[in-house]
């Protein structure tokens, strides 16, 4: 009885074509379009140079590795060299003959055709796929949900299943939920949903779908022995076609919305912060909405990030859009109402929601004095060393007129030669930085140490030395 190591001997040389001579071989000469092919190359020698191979025509090409294997016939030894490239065609096409360097010779494999069938259709008995859309007819940027559905016999030896990203053109696409498995009948259903909101009117295509399913394949390796090694092919859809309406002329927004605004304080003292918040509630694409910028006069804004929640729940798409805002002012204010035009597509109707004003009184203010306009203008003209300044004016920018009123109350005058800078008093640091805090994250994160310093009683560092050396880089 032959042992192992005899064994593998006799199927090398079985194997094994002529010595000096090399082969290139593929695993399956027919193959569908989408399946992986693996070229063998093999030779017999004791120094052998492969070819570098890129690419087969215009198809890449990786390089799956390489091996040396060596045994005896009789008391000569001989070693065999087996590479492994690997590509997936799309269409018939013929390999070419590649040289490999054998104990410094230059050998040649034999050129090979392969046959390439068209991918599945659909699919048979064994493989199906499928494409659905919720509605057939929509408005742009109303989302339509899609559904792909891949089913496989459960008696057939899948070893992985891969969605090809959908096709899309002319759509803004959306992948909702997880991939859910389910049996039916005699097939495990594999099903994924996306949301396609169209950007242009029209008859668009949608699709194909597309997935690409490996079973497991027996095949013999480079040392004889037979593997499992997956085979894919690949199944398309067919493509269905939405038929899109336009919106009515000077909306963008479609589906449901609602609108709110809420202030932390309607009475502030001046130069005391107030938060703004907006939320914005949708039926719809939230992420297409966008408050306009707003100014108030006299009023210091400092706006926050939109945060921004999407969700997803029986077949409806949601969301909400949440602003904040901090307010800063010397005088009393009004935040005027916020609008949203929408198009419902249920109603076909042009809707509108709004919110209410909002009336803020700002106590201490300077418009709430009784003193005459001449009194106020008397107190701002302050002279030190000979040098007019205006208070008024160089706290505009402040992080509200809080400091304004503290300037009146406490006055300073902040003199400053051409090509100079000082520091000067926290309040006066505060002046010079609100110019730059548009500009500047270092300029904005220094003010707001500042202004808790002066304003919050909070402790919080300030270089004075860094301070100067950012003045002197803001005013360059």
């Amino acid at each position: 009885m032959l042992n192992p190591g005899s064994l593998i001997l006799i199927i090398f040389i079985l194997l094994s074509p002529l010595l000096g001579a090399v082969e290139a071989t593929v695993d399956e000469n027919q193959v569908i379009s989408g399946e992986r092919v693996y070229l063998k190359i093999e030779a017999f020698g004791e120094r052998v140079i492969f070819p570098k191979i890129d690419k087969i025509g215009d198809l890449n090409v990786t390089t799956e590795g390489s091996r040396r294997l060596e045994w005896f016939d009789g008391n000569k030894s001989v070693i065999k060299w087996v590479q492994i490239y690997e590509f997936t065609p799309k269409k018939s096409l013929t390999i070419p003959s590649f040289e490999v360097e054998v104990d410094g010779k230059i050998e040649r494999t034999k050129p090979i055709f392969l046959q390439v069938k068209r991918n599945l259709q659909t699919g048979s008995d064994t493989f199906r796929i499928e494409i659905d859309m919720e509605k057939e007819r929509a408005y742009v940027g109303e989302p339509v949900t899609v559904t792909i559905r891949f089913k496989e016999r459960r008696d057939v030896p899948v070893m992985s299943v891969d969605f090809v990203p959908i096709k899309f053109e002319n759509f803004w696409v959306k992948r909702v939920g997880k991939l859910k498995r389910y049996a039916e009948g005699e097939y495990l259903v594999h099903e994924i949903k996306y949301l396609f909101f169209p950007q242009i009117a029209g008859d668009l295509r949608v699709g194909p779908a597309q997935v690409k399913v490996a079973t497991a394949k027996k095949i013999r390796d480079a040392f004889g022995f037979i593997v499992r090694r997956p085979q894919w092919i690949t199944l398309d859809s067919a493509p269905l076609i939405l038929h899109v309406e336009p919106l009515p002329k000077g909306v963008d927004l479609v589906g449901k919305y609602s609108i709110e605004a809420d202030i932390s304080s309607k009475e502030v003292e001046a130069g005391r912060p107030v938060t703004l918040t907006v939320k914005v509630e949708a039926e719809g694409n939230i992420e297409d909405y966008d408050l306009s910028p707003f100014k108030i006069e006299g009023v210091t804004i400092y706006a926050q990030e939109p945060k921004i929640e999407q969700r997803f729940s029986s077949g409806i798409y949601s969301g909400r859009w949440v602003r904040k805002f901090v307010l800063i002012a010397d005088r009393s204010y009004t935040v005027e109402a916020f609008k949203i035009r929408y198009f419902d597509p249920q109603s076909e109707r042009v809707e509108a929601v709004f919110t209410k004003p909002i009336e803020v009184k700002v106590k201490g203010s300077f418009a709430t004095e009784n003193e005459p306009t001449k009194r106020l203008e008397d107190k701002r003209d302050l002279k030190e060393g000979g040098v007019m300044i205006y208070i008024y004016a160089a706290i505009s920018f402040l992080s509200g007129m809080a400091l304004m009123y503290l300037a009146l109350k406490f006055p300073r005058v902040r003199a400053e030669r051409k090509g100079s800078l000082r520091s000067g008093s926290k309040l006066d640091m505060l002046q010079q930085l609100m110019p730059y805090i548009s500009e500047s994250k270092e300029a904005a994160q220094m003010a707001e140490n500042l202004y808790a310093n002066l304003f919050e009683g909070r402790a919080l560092k300030v270089d004075k030395k860094r301070f100067l050396k950012l003045m002197e880089k803001l005013r360059q």
